[in-house]
């Protein structure tokens, strides 16, 4: 057991810290870019080549893929809280164990996901579009595959987040994203379809996910710790991690019904074709998160190793400034992508695409507003261990808005999805403002008045010149160049002013400093000196 109580001196330690964070969030920045950019350069391509009827299919068979993934988030959200504790207590064995009980857990998981993917793609191929049953069919057999390959080394991942080395995990999504963009753009050109893309989407699952491996080694090296020594499995650790996760696995399920599972629903309910232009109106929704969500992910071991040392003010101020900061980035952004949203999917995905296609975009923006200011008081709750309230409200709200999304959907067709969304997860999320301040003890009126007013104050003139341009310009790419433009540009020029000269300044030279910075930072090297 390493020595926690010779720690460096104050200065160190938040320097060191710094640096961690501004690695952190370099790294998940950098993997949303790519998956980010994946997706914007893929999704008009592919919807061109494939047609509506083959990009739906396609997309029902990477949101049955995704299903099977939340088990990834969920397992690994509860191996990193506890990592990141025993970690903060200096406990490698309680750490090698937790590790050894999560690689057991994703190993069945990952037959069970197989085994699911195979029964879907042989008995739920009436959900692929007219001439696609095969390739449905063949491609979920082979994802099935990939994901009983890929899950175990998940364990790994997990291990990663809780010793809160986000660039090298997040390492493993940008050779995923890019890779198989790399892959996807010349297989389709070729004529691959379908079943091409979903052996291009398995190849780069299994090839990410053996980065956890090689990258954990690293990290215990640079610790100091040596190898996992993964032996015996402890009962007590397997039931203590299960317990957990179940509930994360729970929450970011139900989490996905009622948010990402409507592509599946408007292809059961309509067809596949009716499912194409939503599914591509769910990219932008996907861009959107990339902006807030990369930063937020980071606060669940930090929140978990807080509380162990018992620093809940610390965790009440990063809350606050996560929250606000989630909020001055999307709102601005998402009023601009619903109000020019008729200009930016032309532009984007050509102008045959239906109209329904622009009145989805504006709700989905105004979802994501409210459920992504929501995100960081999620997050921490998690990691401060009420993953029980966070579950059994994922459950209300998936279930809702799965009832809500079939009724819409057969009453309205795709945007009916939207509209249950709207109308259920946008709802619902502001719960877990009073649920957050009362664990971690900080007043809510507090809370609000810190993040969610000076936010919204703060993207008032950029909504206004927005609001401005599209009342005096003619449709078209010039008027969304030129509001988003205006708009954004105010935001970020009050951002900044907010933030001051020296601190931007200041934080360049921690991003520079920790791209220069070696494995070890300045805490993890003195501990390891201290023993």
């Amino acid at each position: 057991m390493r020595d926690r109580d010779e720690r460096p001196q104050k200065g160190s330690h938040g320097a060191g810290e710094r640096r961690r964070l501004a690695r952190n969030a370099l790294g998940s920045y950098g993997a949303r870019a790519v998956v980010g950019f994946s997706a914007l350069a893929l999704t008009p391509f592919l919807y061109r080549k494939l047609g509506a009827a083959g990009f739906g299919t396609w997309s029902v068979i990477y949101t049955i893929a995704t299903v099977f993934s939340l088990f990834e988030v969920g397992y690994a959200q509860g191996i990193a809280k506890f990592v990141a504790e025993y970690d903060a207590r200096g406990e490698d064995g309680e750490v090698r164990a937790t590790i050894r009980a999560g690689l057991v857990a994703f190993a069945v998981i990952g037959l069970v996901a197989a085994v699911g993917c195979v029964l879907l793609g042989v008995f739920g191929d009436g959900l692929a579009a007219a001439g696609s049953a095969a390739a449905f069919r063949t491609g979920l057999i082979v994802l099935g595959l990939a994901v009983l390959i890929r899950f175990p080394l998940v364990a790994y991942g997990g291990g990663l987040q809780g010793y809160q080395r986000y660039d090298l995990f997040y390492l493993s999504d940008i050779v995923l994203g890019a890779s198989f963009t790399i892959a996807a753009i010349p297989v389709v050109a070729l004529g691959g379809g379908v079943l091409g893309l979903s052996i291009c989407w398995a190849a780069a699952l299994v090839g990410s996910a053996l980065l956890y491996r090689v990258n954990i080694a690293r990290v215990r090296r640079s610790l100091g710790l040596g190898s996992l020594r993964l032996r015996s499995v402890q009962t007590s650790r397997g039931w203590s991690l299960a317990s957990f996760s179940g509930f994360t696995v729970l929450s970011e399920s139900m989490t996905f019904v009622a948010q990402r599972m409507d592509t599946v629903i408007i292809a059961a309910v309509r067809d596949a074709a009716t499912a194409g232009p939503y599914a591509a109106a769910i990219k932008l929704q996907s861009g959107l998160q990339a902006m807030t969500t990369p930063f937020v992910n980071l606060m669940l071991p930090m929140a978990s190793e807080l509380q162990a040392r018992g620093e809940n003010d610390t965790i009440g101020r990063r809350l606050t400034l996560a929250t606000r900061v989630s909020l001055q980035m999307t709102l601005p952004v998402a009023a601009g992508l619903a109000l020019f949203a008729e200009d930016v999917v032309k532009l984007w995905l050509g102008h045959d695409v239906p109209q329904t296609t622009f009145s989805i975009v504006v709700v989905l923006m105004a979802v994501q507003t409210v459920t992504l200011t929501a995100f960081p008081s999620q997050t921490v709750l998690v990691g401060v261990g009420r993953v029980r309230i966070v579950g059994l409200l994922a459950v209300v709200e998936g279930i809702s808005n799965l009832g809500a999304s079939i009724a819409l959907v057969s009453a309205y067709g795709a945007i009916g999805a939207a509209l249950g969304s709207l109308f259920t997860s946008a709802v619902l999320a502001p719960v877990k403002f009073p649920l957050v301040c009362e664990a971690i003890g900080l007043r809510l009126r507090r809370f609000l008045g810190a993040s969610i007013v000076p936010s919204i104050l703060s993207s008032l003139p950029g909504l206004a010149a927005m609001v401005l341009v599209r009342a005096t310009m003619g449709s078209g790419f010039a008027q969304a160049f030129v509001g988003l433009t205006a708009g954004l540009g105010i935001s970020l020029l009050i951002g900044l002013g907010q933030i001051g000269p020296a601190r931007v300044s200041g934080l360049a030279r921690e991003l520079l400093s920790a791209r220069n910075q070696p494995s070890v930072d300045a805490e993890t090297q003195a501990l390891v000196e201290a023993g």
